[in-house]
């Protein structure tokens, strides 16, 4: 073969060029997050018994309804006696599916009804919050990712994703963000939700001591977070 047929022969500027093809780019972007969510409920059929998959699917769906989020769904699974990693892998991927179709498709999705909504609800969150929190945009990264990890009303993996897009990042860099946010915090609530089921297992009294003492410590934290941001208001001249 000589060098002319080698230089003539599809390759790598073949596939750029069908990827530079705006209306299949566009396509690949829409789709390929969604199709995430249904290969993780495929993936689950496969290995759970019957009985298993639907109540870990109603776990899945109740993810997507506030005000459920990884504080409470983790926990639940794992007192279910889902193994920590399964869990942690299933969230995890469902915020990479849903933070992926927000980076690439925000323009897009605002125009869809429903998900148009959504998204203008959670740039509301976002807007509120970083003029709130005017160190965020000093430190962007660091700031999104607490953003993401900290499990707080109105946070999470699509509003992450928004408020990356409004604080003007790149696109790669929001979806790193999210996803280290997001795996973090799944990590942290499935780990120590299945540590606080051993504990309670071998002593029923410290592990209620151990829970009631988190609780606690949760709402003290809401409440002080609460009074702070009265606080910041009482302050803003009007």
């Amino acid at each position: 073969m000589s060098a002319d047929d080698m230089t003539d022969t599809p390759g790598s500027e073949g596939y750029k060029d069908l990827l530079a093809n705006p209306y299949l780019a566009g396509s690949i972007k829409f789709v390929l997050p969604l199709a995430i969510i249904p290969a993780i409920f495929a993936a689950l059929y496969l290995i759970e018994p019957y009985q298993q998959f639907l109540v870990i699917s109603g776990l899945i769906v109740a993810y997507f309804v506030p005000p459920a989020g990884k504080e409470s769904i983790i926990p639940i699974a794992i007192v279910m006696g889902y193994p920590w990693w399964l869990i942690t892998a299933v969230i995890f991927l469902l915020d990479v599916a849903v933070s992926l179709f927000v980076v690439w498709n925000f323009d897009l999705a605002l125009k869809i009804p429903i998900i148009g909504r959504l998204l203008e609800s959670g740039m509301t969150i976002g807007r509120n919050y970083t003029e709130s929190q005017p160190w965020l945009r000093r430190f962007s990264t660091i700031g999104l990712i607490l953003f993401v990890f900290f499990p707080l009303q109105g946070t999470g993996a699509m509003n992450g994703a928004i408020l990356g897009r409004l604080l003007g990042l790149e696109m790669g860099r929001v979806f790193a963000c999210v996803c280290t946010g997001s795996l973090a915090s799944c990590l942290i609530f499935a780990l120590g939700s299945d540590m606080l089921l051993d504990v309670y297992r071998q002593n029923p009294a410290l592990g209620i001591g151990i829970v009631a003492a988190i609780v606690v410590a949760v709402l003290a934290a809401v409440v002080g977070w609460r009074m702070h941001k009265g606080r910041l208001r009482g302050r803003t001249p009007r």
